[in-house]
């Protein structure tokens, strides 16, 4: 009897052990053919389609493989994730991903792939800042004096966004929570056109972040009240955050995070990590991340995985207390 137990015990090591060895040969051999880079937002020019083909090119130049990137829009990203779930668990096909995919879960009744399960992080390529700007016709220089000002004035204060369930959106959400305050939305397409009427004196301020905001308040023709990240940013030293503009905790930003499908050997995963945050870290590309309102990031799985759940949580209850909807 023991020694039949033995035998079994001794097969289980060994299967175990050539399971990893192959996993390990799998990783010392990745990528053994062409890389999928899943982009699931439109070409030309938007933060994760800047991104992958910055990150593409720099893989492709380090693994010897080509690294296609193919761009699959709609649904505020899901459609893209979908695809990455369905795809083989063998780290060959990639995605970037924005912060609306944590909202996800919150927003749809659908999304055809889950977190964690059917798609899995990889690490988190960098942060975009959000501010809170606001139009220079308003009587307001500090946070402060803006929401003094916004409950004298209730609902004469309108917020634009991006668009419906967008983490623009959810992030004023967040701060009529905080605050109490109410807050007329006003959804755009983009964020782009959000900023445009910002400037233009249509709407009163908006948080958000990136270029099309950085670029505007370099010129004075919005005004920054805020950050909305824990600590100040480099580039603005005199800015406040929110946290300590009487907003303890307020943190709201958008993000880029590399996703893998689900099932893939921890190896591939690990390699894919190491790798992605080696190029982060390069002078070359921390200047065009930089240069896009981006800081890059480049943590560890396991960091990621803790920071989407976190993200995940915190929206869920946005979305449900505030009611929010997608377009």
């Amino acid at each position: 009897m023991h020694i039949h137990r033995l035998v079994r015990a001794l097969g289980l090591t060994i299967g175990l052990l050539a399971t990893a060895a192959a996993f390990g040969q799998d990783a010392r051999s990745f990528p053994s053919k062409p890389v999928t880079f899943i982009v699931p937002f439109p070409a030309g020019g938007g933060t994760s389609d800047i991104l992958a083909r910055v990150i593409g090119q720099k893989l492709s130049e380090a693994w010897g493989q080509p690294v296609v990137i193919e761009n699959k829009p709609g649904a505020a990203g899901n459609i893209g994730a979908a695809l990455l779930a369905k795809a083989p668990a063998d780290g060959h096909t990639i995605m970037i991903a924005a912060a609306a995919i944590s909202t996800a879960p919150a927003l749809y009744k659908d999304t055809g792939f889950r977190h964690f399960e059917s798609v899995q992080p990889v690490t988190l390529l960098g942060k975009v800042p959000f501010m809170l700007v606001v139009h220079p016709s308003l009587p307001v220089n500090n946070v402060a004096e803006f929401l003094d000002y916004a409950r004298k004035n209730p609902n004469k204060m309108s917020l634009g966004s991006g668009g419906s369930g967008t983490i623009p959106h959810l992030g004023g959400e967040l701060l009529q929570m905080r605050t109490g305050i109410q807050f007329a939305h006003v959804p755009y397409k983009g964020g782009i056109q959000a900023m445009t009427d910002l400037v233009g004196g249509h709407i009163q301020f908006t948080i958000d972040g990136g270029s099309h905001v950085v670029t505007q308040i370099d010129a004075r023709k919005v005004r920054m009240l805020a950050v909305t990240t824990p600590q100040r940013l480099p580039q603005y030293p005199n800015t406040p955050t929110l946290a300590e503009s009487g907003l303890p905790g307020f943190e709201a930003s958008a993000w880029q995070m590399l996703f893998v499908t689900g099932g893939t050997p921890r190896p591939i995963v690990d390699k894919i990590q190491a790798e992605v945050s080696r190029i982060l870290k390069t002078p070359e590309v921390s200047e065009i991340l930089l240069k896009g309102g981006i800081v890059p990031s480049g943590i560890s799985t396991m960091e990621t995985e803790a920071f989407l759940r976190a993200e995940m949580t915190k929206w869920a209850e946005v979305v449900k207390v505030s009611g929010a909807k997608v377009d």
